[in-house]
Order: structure tokens, then sequence, then C-alpha cells
């Protein structure tokens, strides 16, 4: 198994990425490649004890950067981290692309070099949430910003399936996020793609979900367009690190309340990790003929750790040929029900 990591992409590049290698490497026993900048990679990993560790060097001297306009970029800068990595995915010489660079440029990268499943209309990023039950996926939470409904049933049927052979949910639920859990609530976007919903025997719909309700689990996949799940996964974000930054303030306030947070600092760590989104690693771009990994720009090592890991669960389990067998299945019976364009 070989895993093509763009060591240039990211905020913390490339000290994070290259330590977040070497650990998954160790962790994981896999072979990663490490494509970038020879000079600067080769720097970076003797400052790492890296002995016994399958980390091949791919030269890649330009840099797809946070600024860049993604779908340029990725045409002109061919010679860049991420697209050599792409070709490399694409060339069959490794399995799976993780970066955590530009966005944009990696979804342009992807559709651009990958080419999109067979009846796939748009591919969506797919992404664990942490709940009250232990998680949820939501999709998509950046791909695409306007969609239409038939895309939105896709993306529920790529999402349960995801779910159930990927993340073992058995029977997993799926909602719609919208501004009121009543029927006939939501933009029309959203009352036309429930209306599809309904009629999708493959999965297991159940109507509404407001964004206060996702963290209660009542929900196993959320559907959404990539603007709005975006926003609420942005918004979510800040609020726990409001409620992290408020709790740390009051507990340090005095010496009573600071003896208090010594008692319970084992417990304050497990809510810090269980709300900590580095633990989830990055988000899989479903709909895709190979495998992408997209993680986010201030990544740290053990995010990039993380999408390792996310990276091989999904090639051990053969999620590609999973989700592209579970569309062929839904089309081939129900013709009608996932309107192609042929």
């Amino acid at each position: 198994m070989n895993i093509a990591l763009d060591v240039m992409g990211g905020d913390h590049a490339p000290h994070e990425i290259v330590a977040g290698a070497i650990l998954a490497a160790r962790q994981f026993d896999v072979t990663i490649s490490l494509v970038g900048r020879p000079d600067v990679i080769e720097r970076e990993l003797a400052k790492h004890p890296t002995h016994g560790l399958d980390l091949p060097l791919v030269p890649a001297f330009e840099v797809v950067e946070m600024s860049d306009k993604p779908a340029k970029a990725v045409r002109t800068k061919k010679d860049s981290s991420m697209v050599v990595a792409c070709e490399l995915v694409k060339e069959g010489k490794a399995d799976a692309l993780v970066t955590a660079g530009n966005t944009g440029g990696a979804l342009a990268a992807g559709v651009l070099h990958f080419g999109r499943m067979q009846s796939i209309l748009r591919p969506a990023l797919i992404i664990p949430f942490p709940t009250t039950q232990g998680f949820c996926l939501i999709l998509d939470v950046g791909a695409n910003t306007d969609v239409k409904p038939e895309q939105l049933q896709q993306f529920a049927v790529m999402g349960s399936l995801y779910a159930c052979r990927i993340m073992g949910v058995y029977n997993p639920s799926v909602r719609i996020l919208s501004n009121g859990e009543e029927e006939g609530k939501g933009s029309q976007l959203v009352l036309e793609a429930t209306a599809l919903l309904e009629r999708t025997p493959s999965i297991r719909f159940l109507g509404n979900i407001e964004a206060r309700d996702v963290t209660s689990g009542v929900a196993d996949v959320v559907v959404t367009d990539g603007f709005t799940g975006n926003v609420f996964m942005k918004g979510a974000e800040g609020v726990s690190k409001l409620l992290q930054r408020v709790l740390l303030d009051e507990i340090t306030a005095g010496p009573i309340s600071s003896i208090g947070g010594l008692l319970v600092r084992s417990a304050l760590r497990r809510v810090a990790r269980r709300l900590d989104d580095n633990e989830y690693g990055g988000a899989v771009l479903l709909g895709l003929s190979n495998l992408l990994i997209v993680g986010h720009g201030r990544s740290n090592a053990n995010a990039i750790r993380h999408m390792i890991r996310i990276a091989k669960q999904s090639i051990d389990t053969r999620l590609v040929e999973e989700i592209q067998s579970g569309i062929g299945e839904v089309i081939d019976r129900y013709d009608k029900l996932v309107p192609i364009h042929r």
C-alpha cells in the first residue's frame, strides 16, 4: 500500500506534514510517498528517527499556494506537489492522495486528473462530526457551493453507503439539514430534494434536521449543499473553541476553582480530545474514481496521521469500489430514481 502525501500543502508545511507522515508510517506500517521539494523534505526528515520506515521522496518543485486560484493553479503548475501526487495515484503508483493544501485546488485536481465515478453528477466532501452518541457524517462540507436536488439525492446514497460499509453503521438514518424539523420547512432546494429522498428506498430517510439537533446524534448521515455544510462546520468549530476557552478561563479564575480543575484534569483532556477536529483527520471526496482525502489548511502532525489512517482504511475496505457498486445497484434497480444525464 502506497499513499501519496502532498508535503508542501498546508499552513504548517512542511514540518507538520513530514512529522505526521512519520507518525503514520510507524503506526500503520504503510509506504508514504513524500511529494515536494527534495531538499526541504530531506531537511525535515533529518530531524526525526526514520530507520525502517518506507518514506520515498518524489520530487515536485512547485506549490499550489492557498492564495492561488484553484483551477488555474492546477492547470498551470504541473510540477506542483499536489498535481504530481495526483499523477502518482492516477498512474497506479499510489493508492490514495492526502493533502492539507488549497482545498479548491485539491478538488479541481481530483476532478481533472481522477474524474468522477460513472453516473456521479458531483463529488462531495464527507467528514465525521462528533455527537453525544459518537459521530454522524456530514456531506457536502465544501465541494459544491450550489447543487441541484438530484445531486443531494446522490450525496445521501453515497453517505449512507459510506456509513454502512466503511464506518460499520447498520441501516444508517439520513436527514437533510434545514431551518426547521417540521415537514414542509426549508428552501426550495430542500423541499425538492426531500421529495426525491422520500422516494429513495435504498436509504432510510427520516426528514429534516435542524443544526442545533445534529450534535444529539439523531442522524447518522446529514446531507446539505457545500456552502451550508461548510458554514455549519466552521460555526461549530468556533463554538467548540469558545466553550473550551470559557471553561479554561473559569477554572483558572480563582484558587478554589483551580484546585477543582486539577481534580478533573484528565476528564477535561478527554473532552478536549473528543472535540478536537484533528482527531478526525480530513474529509474524503466521495464520487471520484480514485481516493482523495483533504484536510484543514491548519492541520498539524496528528491530523496528518489521522488523514493517512482514513486513507488506509478506505483502501483496505475498497471504498471506491463499494461506492461505485452501490450507486450502480441503485441506478440499475431504480432507473428513474437518480436522474442521470446520459
